[in-house]
């Protein structure tokens, strides 16, 4: 197997948390590509997740020596160093991750947690506040369609200020009260807030809409997979399979489908499908093994 190979068997494993599996595939990749960063950073995550924390440690500052601009391998140092209470360190690393990318709400959300987490409260708003403006700062909200308040609604769950979110689905479905999109997203925003029964609610106006879009269309592979992530959030898993099934019938090359099909399998337990479904997804376009 080469590098890349192992690497993609690696996160497949990973994704399924089967660590110590996962951890076997970074090295055997890393014995074929000692300097390549990518994969001493997912080793650090790994080990991370291990709870072998020094050794994760050093696999992010080798990953960094070889790619010091990657503010995510910063950030994911500094959250590392907070779990270790070396603060000062931690504090370091989140800034330097800020300075590499300062248009990134992710970065400056992930910073305001760490903040928080040192009770420097004050600051740690600061920083929320700012990851909410730099997405706000990519609409025009005065000439927004419901596609682009959706997209913020999104964003706005990324860096989990749900609240905001719903406000922004809400945006969406004043314009398109059809915007399956938006009914299913707000009921995820809703259930990270503890409303369980109200989210249930969304998601299964979701489904409904996705089903009225594909009696239209039944050969939209899109349709049939965006009703596969709704029933899977209900945990109708069978139904799933089914959806996922038909976008792959209709769309064999559809990667998400084939990861979307390996969750649910994971979810009951049935492992060896759900990695044969991600093997798949990476023997399509292993270059997706980045973002599984």
């Amino acid at each position: 197997m080469t590098s890349n190979e192992w690497y993609s068997k690696g996160v497949v494993l990973h994704e399924l948390r089967r660590f110590a599996e996962a951890l076997d595939a970074y090295n055997r990749a890393l014995d074929i590509s000692p300097d390549n960063a990518k994969i001493l950073f997912s080793k650090g995550m790994v080990l991370k997740s291990l709870f072998r924390y020094n050794e994760a440690l050093d696999a992010f500052n080798r990953s960094l020596e070889i790619n010091p601009t990657d503010a995510k391998t910063w950030y994911s140092k500094a959250e590392l160093l907070l779990g270790l209470m070396q603060y000062r360190e931690a504090l370091d690393a989140f800034c330097q991750a800020t300075y590499l990318a300062p248009e990134d709400p992710e970065v400056w959300y992930r910073r305001g947690m760490g903040l928080r987490e040192m009770k420097a409260y004050e600051e740690a708003m600061d920083d929320f506040e700012k990851a909410i403006r730099l997405y706000e700062k990519n609409y025009d909200m005065s000439s927004m369609s419901a596609s682009e308040w959706c997209k913020k609604g999104i964003g706005l769950c990324n860096i989990k200020s749900y609240e905001e979110a719903i406000g922004a689905f809400n945006k969406a479905l004043e314009l398109n009260p059809v915007n399956g999109k938006a009914l299913y997203n707000k009921g995820l925003a809703l259930r990270w807030l503890g409303k369980n029964d109200e989210a249930k609610l969304y998601i299964e106006k979701a489904v409904e809409i996705f089903d009225t879009k594909i009696k239209k269309n039944p050969e939209n592979a899109r349709f049939w997979y965006n009703k596969g992530i709704a029933l899977r959030d209900l945990e109708k898993y069978e139904e799933a399979l089914q959806a996922f099934d038909r976008a792959i019938n209709i769309n064999p090359s559809f990667i998400k489908a084939w990861i979307g099909k390996g969750i649910v399998y994971d979810r009951i337990k049935k492992h060896h499908k759900a990695i044969e479904a991600y093997e798949k997804a990476v023997d399509i376009n292993p270059i997706y093994s980045d973002i599984l």
